[in-house]
């Protein structure tokens, strides 16, 4: 609505506008619904202006945003706007005027043969020009959008996760898990040294110096319970992952760890779950072939004990071996209800042994 009271005089005395140019942008950018919004309002300002080129001006207004639907349309297909849709809209939008010019009286031609290059100049810098200024706000508004995006997605992640320089070792970027395993904000990480996170023993760092080596050579190195060193000097282990990525002709290593007692408490479990699972099963094949003989033992002694008096030695003999017995029972009894492992004390010259009697849970098992 501006640019159609802004008039621009020429040198031949003639007022044009370029109240396509806005039009044609809008639509080629936004669409069809918003030109549909952008050609109203100034269309219903032309004809209450009046005058005897009102509806060819509001015509060639609507012709700008049916030609800029259709460039919208055919950019899209191409992945996003790009100079030669702009140019070639810039050409349509100049065609279409010359066509509304065509629509005024007898002495419209003659007026158009007039201002034909202010038109054209206004059409191919408003429209080509300017469209690949805005095609370029578009495309740094996509690049901000898609590093807010990174950014986000990479501060979500549960791993630690570093972007290092492999010529320099310095780190270019970090996450915010990376910031709380080393307990350092991420300005003061940026820039910093990764070998100031090694420890100083030798071999500690030998092996952070082959992990670093396997990653330049074959582009991927993986290691387990590395040592780390945190802010306030505590040395962690950390499992880490590396990959060499090319990226616009630069190199970068992308580092990603978790420290490493997750994985080593779920490994202990394992380990522990199948010691239990193997002692369980030696125990209950243990206790069932122990049961068969101690059966007839048992059976054995009670036959002997109804033919021996109650005060000769016959029956103290009788009663130990009753007692014994009995104890094996009990042992064979807690062979079939070991739920953990516990190890008994350690003695001189002996191998570690088996609690029977802490690793079962006898007493909970014959609770009603």
């Amino acid at each position: 609505m501006v640019l159609i009271t802004a008039r621009v005089e020429t040198p031949e005395g003639i007022d044009v506008d370029a109240q396509t140019v806005p039009v044609a942008l809008i639509t080629l950018f936004e669409g069809w619904p918003t030109a549909l919004l952008a050609t109203t309002l100034p269309a219903a300002y032309r004809v209450w202006l009046g005058g005897s080129d009102a509806w060819a001006s509001v015509l060639s207004v609507g012709a700008a945003a049916a030609a800029g639907s259709l460039a919208h349309v055919w950019a899209r297909r191409d992945g996003g706007v790009g100079p030669r849709h702009a140019l070639a809209l810039s050409v349509v939008v100049f065609l279409t005027t010359f066509a509304s010019f065509a629509l005024l009286d007898p002495g419209g031609l003659v007026l158009f043969g007039r201002a034909w290059l202010p038109l054209l100049a206004i059409s191919v810098v408003g429209i080509g020009l300017v469209g690949r200024l805005f095609h370029d706000v578009v495309k740094h508004a996509e690049a901000v959008d898609a590093h807010a995006r990174f950014r986000t997605i990479i501060d979500e992640a549960s791993d630690a996760i570093r972007i290092v320089d492999p010529n320099t070792l310095t780190i270019l970027d970090v996450n915010r898990r990376d910031c709380e395993i080393s307990g350092y904000a991420r300005e003061a990480l940026i820039g910093r040294d990764v070998r100031t996170f090694w420890p100083d023993e030798p071999d500690f760092r030998a092996r952070r110096e082959a992990t670093i080596a396997e990653a330049r050579d074959h582009g991927f190195a993986r290691a387990f319970s590395t040592p780390y060193r945190r802010a306030s000097g505590e040395l962690i282990r950390v499992d880490s992952t590396r990959r060499i990525v090319n990226h616009h002709g630069r190199r970068y290593e992308i580092v990603i760890y978790r420290e490493s007692a997750e994985r080593e408490a779920a490994e202990t479990a394992q380990r522990e779950a199948a010691d239990l699972r193997a002692v369980a099963l030696l125990a209950s094949a243990a206790a069932h072939e122990i049961n068969n003989p101690l059966t007839v033992v048992v059976g054995s002694l009670e036959l002997l004990s109804r033919h021996v008096g109650a005060d000769n030695q016959e029956r103290r003999w009788l009663d130990r071996a009753n007692a014994a017995a009995r104890r094996i029972r009990d042992i064979v009894a807690r062979m079939t209800r070991i739920t953990r492992i516990e190890r008994s004390e350690a003695r001189p010259g002996l191998p570690p042994m088996l609690d029977i009697h802490k690793s079962s849970d006898i007493e909970s098992s014959e609770a009603p």
